[in-house]
C-alpha cells in the first residue's frame, strides 16, 4: 500500500444558515505530472471512500506544506463522479477556515490517497511492491506512467500552490456570481487534459486545440463573471434607489400623522408645548399615534357634550367644529372649511 497525493481546487461553494458545504474537483483519470494517474473504475470504485473523511491544514491554519497531525476542518458528506473526474462535498465546520475558503484566500487542496494496486500503464506489470516504481523502464524513459488501478481516499488538505494558476479565483468566482457550473465544469476538463495536476515529475505534451479550446472557455467565463458582477450592481443601485424613496414616503406619512395627532391634542385641550410634543411624537410607531389620534378625539367629543344640555347636543356638535377650525387657525395657519 502506498501513499500518493493529488492537488486540485475548490469547485463550488453553498452557503445556507445550518451548513457550510464546499465541492471539490478532487482528482480526473488522466496522468498528472507527478507522473501517475488512476483508472476510471478505480475512482469509480474508490469515490464512496471519501465520505466521512477529514479535510484539514497545517497547525494555526497554515497551508504551506503537509503535516502529520493536521487540524480537521470538517469532513466529507457527499461525493460524485461525473464523467472522468470526481467530486467531494466537505461541510467546512471551522468557522475561520469558511472564512478564508469563501474570501478566496484559499482555494486549492492536496488529495492523499492510499494505493492498493499499482502497475505500468505500458506493459501492465505489477509494481504494488516495487520500492521504486518510477524507476521501472517505461516509467523511467517516460514512455508510461503509473497506473493506479485500486485505492482509497485517506484525507484532503488545504495548500497554498495551486494546480492551476487560476483555479481559486474561478471557482470562487463561480460561486460568488452564479457561474453555470457546467461552465466550470467544462474548463476543468480542458484545463485537466493539457494541465491535470501540479509539483514537478513527468511533463504532459502540449496540445494546441486543447489549449485554444482552455483558453476560449477561460475567456468565456470571465467575460460571464464581468457580465453578472455589472448586472448585481446594477440591481444594487436599482434597489438602493426604491429603497430611499421609500423611506421618504414614510417619512412624509408619518410627518402627516404626528400633525394630525398634535390637531386632534390641541383640539382637546392636552397640548401644552406643541414643538415638544412634535419632536416626541415623531419616535412613535404608527400605531400608537393613531391610538393617541382617536383618544383625543374622543376626548374632546367628551368636553363639548359636557358644556351643554343634553337637548342641545346638535348645536354643540357644530361649536366643537368651530372650536376645531379656531385651534387649527391658531395653531398652524389654517382652516380646513
Amino acid at each position: 500500500m502506498k501513499r500518493h497525493r493529488f492537488l486540485a481546487a475548490v469547485h463550488s461553494i453553498m452557503t445556507g444558515d445550518e451548513e457550510h458545504l464546499a465541492t471539490f474537483y478532487l482528482m480526473n483519470t488522466t496522468v498528472n505530472r507527478n507522473g501517475w494517474g488512476v483508472s476510471d473504475k478505480a475512482l469509480e470504485e474508490a469515490m464512496p471512500t471519501i465520505l466521512r473523511k477529514p479535510i484539514g491544514c497545517g497547525p494555526d491554519y497554515s497551508i504551506d506544506a503537509h503535516y502529520p497531525e493536521p487540524m480537521d476542518l470538517g469532513k466529507f458528506v457527499t461525493s460524485d463522479k461525473p464523467d472522468g473526474y470526481g467530486l467531494g462535498t466537505a461541510e467546512i465546520t471551522d468557522a475561520t477556515a469558511w472564512e478564508h475558503l469563501t474570501t478566496g484566500e484559499w482555494g486549492p487542496i492536496s488529495v492523499v490517497i492510499l494505493s492498493y494496486r499499482d502497475t505500468c500503464s505500458k506493459c501492465g506489470e505489477d509494481l504494488t511492491s516495487t520500492e521504486d516504481p518510477f524507476s521501472h523502464d517505461c516509467i523511467a524513459r517516460r514512455e508510461a506512467y503509473l497506473l493506479v488501478e485500486s485505492f482509497v481516499f485517506e484525507r484532503v488538505d488545504f495548500i497554498d500552490t495551486p494546480a492551476v494558476p487560476q483555479a481559486g479565483f474561478i471557482n470562487v468566482a463561480c460561486a460568488q456570481t452564479q457561474v453555470p457550473l457546467e461552465l466550470c465544469a467544462q474548463f476543468y476538463e480542458s484545463q485537466s487534459k493539457q494541465d491535470p495536476a501540479q509539483g514537478p515529475g513527468a511533463q504532459v505534451g502540449s496540445n494546441p486545440e486543447e489549449e485554444e479550446r482552455k483558453k476560449q472557455l477561460s475567456e468565456e467565463l470571465q467575460q460571464r463573471v464581468t457580465e453578472l458582477e455589472q448586472q448585481l450592481t446594477d440591481e444594487k443601485k436599482v434597489r438602493e434607489a426604491a429603497d430611499a424613496r421609500v423611506t421618504e414616503l414614510e417619512g412624509k406619512q408619518h410627518a402627516e400623522i404626528v400633525e394630525s395627532v398634535l390637531e386632534a391634542r390641541a383640539t382637546a385641550g392636552l397640548v401644552t408645548d406643541i414643538e415638544a410634543e412634535r419632536e416626541r411624537f415623531t419616535g412613535y410607531p404608527e400605531d400608537a399615534l393613531q391610538q393617541m389620534k382617536a383618544d383625543a378625539v374622543k376626548a374632546a367629543k367628551t368636553q363639548a357634550s359636557n358644556k351643554e344640555p343634553k337637548a342641545k347636543y346638535a348645536g354643540a356638535s357644530d361649536e366643537l367644529k368651530t372650536a376645531i377650525e379656531d385651534t387649527r387657525q391658531r395653531l398652524f395657519g389654517r382652516r380646513n372649511t
